[in-house]
């Protein structure tokens, strides 16, 4: 037998021998291999195994491709194992009940579930099993399919920090959702248990989008009114209004986002109906202000410059901004939208505006993927943490 003692390790096996191991690894494999030692990362990203942070994109249902060089693996697999850490997606069950789940390994941590909310209440059989859901101010409205209420009722899931990152199956975070019409937000605690209302908008206002910001739950209005959260300690939850009257600029706004970034800043990122000229038709425009929660005030950036060598994604995930330095395969200064569903419906189906799609701010356009996803798309952006 060889004796490998003498053998200066594993980083010095040949390039071409890693070159024929790669492809045949699974992909959670294949990253965690990736990771052992920088000639390993070298094999990996020429046999195209994508980096371990890179965004995927992930869709709950089978699409029709247009272009049959984009391929979507299945994560739901018995294949992967569990020593895999990764971040974690937010679905609902068969009871429409929030959980989160490890999309390689089926491990999930239930969140409460959807009758504390003071909107719904179940309806019980004879055997005290739900078997529908009464919902409303009134609770007048009836849906008698337990799993079709959390298809609309949840439109955004938040957490303050990785659940699998604290001890204990989830440890101390809290989770915030933005649920029912879009006009409320209700955050649930890992050790109460429970979910509770936070804020409910007067009728006519909508949340388009919140984010957790150097350790506050930041939320944004679709009329542009930005308000900060804490939600943090035993206490009742606190609420400081950082922009009171929005930006007047409401009937052109489709959707807007929050994006904390590296460097510490919070950026909004709003999107709108250019005004009608009569030569070209109705589009969409994409600006991005930086928020002074300090000043409470807005700063208007340069499209040109606004995310310089970073590449922001949004839409029903948690935002993310990554450098593409470390990400070569993403695009600076461009921004990766999946279609939201916090929208200002009188500007809901715009030109310019399908399913999933990548805007460059320098050059102001968009450019769609190529893969039928549609407007109401389940779509949604993955950070994986393996």
């Amino acid at each position: 037998m060889t004796d490998l003692r003498g053998s200066s390790g594993w980083a010095d096996l040949p390039g071409d021998l890693l070159g024929l191991v790669f492809p045949l690894l699974e992909l959670p494999e294949a990253l965690a291999a990736a990771a052992v030692c920088s000639s390993w990362c070298s094999a990996a990203a020429a046999a195209g195994v994508p980096r371990s942070h890179t965004p995927w994109l992930v869709h709950w249902e089978q699409l029709h491709l247009k272009d049959d060089t984009i391929e979507f693996r299945n994560l739901l697999s018995a294949e992967y194992k569990t020593r895999y850490k990764v971040n974690l997606l937010q679905a609902g069950d068969e009871l429409s009940n929030l959980v989160l789940c490890n999309p390689f390994t089926f491990d999930t941590i239930p969140l409460p579930p959807i009758t504390d909310f003071e909107c719904v209440k179940g309806v019980y059989d004879t055997e005290g099993g739900i078997v529908g859901y009464r919902y409303g101010k009134d609770h007048q409205r009836f849906n008698p399919a337990t799993g079709r209420l959390g298809r609309w009722f949840y439109q955004k899931v938040v957490l303050s920090c990785d659940p699998s990152s604290s001890s204990s199956h989830g440890g101390d975070y809290t989770a915030i959702v933005v649920h029912y019409d879009g006009d409320r937000v209700s955050f649930a605690r890992a050790r109460e248990g429970r979910w509770r209302l936070a804020a409910a908008l007067s009728k006519g206002e909508r949340y388009a989008d919140c984010v957790y910001h150097d350790g506050r739950l930041f939320t944004v209005t679709l009329r542009g009114v930005i308000e900060m959260w804490d939600l943090n300690g035993p206490h009742e939850p606190t609420k400081q209004v950082i922009i009171a009257d929005g930006d007047k600029k409401c009937g052109r706004v489709l959707t807007r986002f929050l994006v904390s970034t590296p460097s510490g800043s919070l950026l909004q990122i709003r999107t709108l109906r250019t005004r009608r000229q009569a030569c070209c038709p109705v589009k969409i425009e994409v600006e991005i202000l930086e928020v002074d929660v300090e000043e409470g005030k807005l700063v208007g950036l340069s499209s040109s410059t606004a995310l310089r060598e970073y590449a922001v994604f949004v839409g029903l995930n948690h935002s993310a901004c990554l450098p593409t330095k470390e990400f070569p395969e993403l695009r600076p200064n461009c921004v990766y939208f999946t279609t939201p569903h916090l929208v200002n419906h009188d500007n809901f189906g715009l030109p310019g505006w399908v399913g999933v799609v990548i805007y460059g701010l320098e050059n102001q356009m968009f450019e769609d993927v190529p893969a039928s996803f549609g407007y109401w798309t389940s779509a949604i952006w993955y950070i994986p943490n393996i």
